[in-house]
């Protein structure tokens, strides 16, 4: 979404979430009133300062309004809490509310994170101001952030598909993984957003390969000790490479599965040599999406395997070199495979 447009914000700044503690429940009530005022739907007052964090992680807020002086736990307490939450890369903006006029007191709020301030007895007017400025604020943050994730992660999309026509004769084997990671994902229970995301991003799983010697990419023959050690580098650097990407979600786990899709259950990977659970649960779908359909595709080395063939050494490596339960998921998507793509067919027409 472009940040430009200014429409598409202002429709989404009164939905917004607001969150406003005060220990006073008569401020909160005119607060609230004011921020009624202007339209603004999503507006949570409580007053135990105590209870902030929770409050917090059951609703994220885009803009907190803060009480500097309660008896039991101060505003400045509360900053110093949330302070992991006030910088990058989340910067959730606070606004402090006080009637002390003392500039070191303005000071040190700043210094600890508050993004601005409105003086008791507040004005309606002001306060409406500066919501929509910090809220303004906050949306253009989140949308530039979101841009220069999407560019970032569209280029590194453009190298994946390069590496990709090097290794693989029908340049779809990226595409056949993230779509196959998806089945698993749905079979596994993990949610709609999980499922859509691993799609996205198993198709960057071998981004890496794109600094790989074409002569170790299209070998006919075994690799040696030397040429494999070069192969496994594919791993860290792809995930270096999405570390040069603004943080978010989509590419936590883009890094996660580049860094670990080599990793095996039993702890004989590479490159981290870790085992079971400590392996992301995106790359131990992945592990197995990507060797399924490496192993009935036809590489320069060797002709495709039958599925009966692929599905017996996936069934070898399970509990070894794949998580079984990983496995057992793959097996319900082989037998629900008809019935699944029909019902994709019709949901998302143009998804391959």
């Amino acid at each position: 979404m472009p940040i430009s447009n200014k429409d598409a914000m202002h429709s989404e700044l009164n939905k917004m979430q607001i969150l406003a503690l005060d220990d006073k429940s008569v401020n909160l009530l005119l607060l609230s009133k004011i921020l009624a005022s202007g339209d603004y739907e999503n507006v949570v007052c409580i007053t135990d300062p105590y209870a902030i964090e929770e409050q917090i992680a059951r609703q994220p807020p885009d803009l907190i309004f803060l009480d500097l002086h309660m008896p039991s736990r101060d505003g400045f307490d509360v900053l110093a809490a949330l302070r992991p939450r006030l910088s990058e890369p989340d910067m959730l903006p606070v606004c402090v509310i006080t009637a002390d006029m003392d500039i070191e007191v303005r000071r040190r709020a700043l210094q600890m994170g508050a993004r601005d301030f409105l003086v008791k007895p507040i004005d309606s007017v002001e306060v409406l101001m500066r919501t929509r400025n910090l809220l303004e604020a906050r949306w253009l943050q989140r949308h530039l952030r979101y841009e220069l994730e999407r560019s970032g992660f569209e280029n590194l999309e453009r190298l994946a598909r390069v590496a990709e026509s090097r290794d693989s004769p029908d340049f779809e084997h990226s595409t056949r993984v993230g779509r196959l990671a998806r089945r698993i994902a749905q079979m596994l229970d993990l949610g709609s957003e999980f499922a859509a995301l691993i799609r996205e991003t198993a198709a960057l799983h071998d981004v890496g390969k794109i600094v790989i010697p074409d002569s170790i990419l299209r070998k006919p023959g075994p690799l040696t000790d030397e040429e494999f050690a070069v192969m496994r580098t594919h791993t860290t650097v792809g995930s270096e490479m999405f570390g040069s990407v603004a943080a978010s979600e989509t590419i936590a786990m883009a890094a996660a599965i580049a860094r670990s899709h080599h990793e095996r259950w039993d702890g004989s990977g590479y490159p981290d040599g870790i085992a079971g659970e400590d392996i992301p649960i995106a790359a131990r779908i992945v592990a197995v999406a990507d060797v399924y359909d490496a192993l009935t595709s036809k590489r320069p080395y060797r002709e495709a395997m039958s599925d009966a063939e692929a599905i017996a050494m996936i069934d070898a490596g399970s509990g070894t070199q794949f998580d079984p339960r990983v496995v057992e998921a793959l097996h319900r998507w082989r037998e629900l495979a008809p019935l699944a793509d029909a019902i994709d067919s019709i949901e998302h027409p143009t998804t391959v």
